[in-house]
């Protein structure tokens, strides 16, 4: 079984359509995420660390009305993270 994590990009995507703009989002989790900050999860260019992540998933249970359980995920790439390591054996 693949190693899975959340898939912030959807996070924010389905956000959007109901509709929320990069703001709402902002001001809705007290700018602890700035725009930009959101842009580069969007455009997958960076991932949020824990608490800006679960303020991110406990808004979107909060406004999609769904469990944790229900967030989108996708498989971990680990080639995709800058500081994932290698283990050589």
């Amino acid at each position: 079984m693949a190693a899975m994590q959340i898939n912030w990009r959807e996070i924010i995507f389905d956000l959007k359509r109901i509709p929320m703009s990069n703001q709402d989002i902002v001001d809705s989790i007290d700018g602890y995420i700035s725009e930009r900050q959101l842009r580069d999860y969007a455009e997958e260019i960076s991932s949020p660390g824990h608490f800006r992540g679960e303020l991110l998933v406990v808004l979107w249970m909060r406004r999609m009305g769904r469990a944790r359980e229900q967030a989108p995920l996708r498989p971990v790439a680990l080639r995709s993270m800058p500081g994932a390591r290698a283990v050589r054996v």
